[in-house]
């Protein structure tokens, strides 16, 4: 027998405003990480780890 597929919630009012800025705030605060390390140094460490 099959699972009902459970619909997803709709977020409405005040959850949604506090949301969107939430959503808002964390885009205009985006950053980047720089490495501490050089490209030759990244090729090496990602050359000799077991990726499975």
């Amino acid at each position: 027998m099959a699972t009902p597929i459970r619909p997803i919630p709709v977020v409405t009012g005040a959850d949604a405003v506090r949301f969107i800025e939430a959503a808002e705030r964390a885009e205009r605060n985006a950053h980047t990480v720089e490495l501490a390390m050089s490209q030759e140094e990244f090729e090496q460490i990602m050359a000799s780890a077991k990726l499975y």
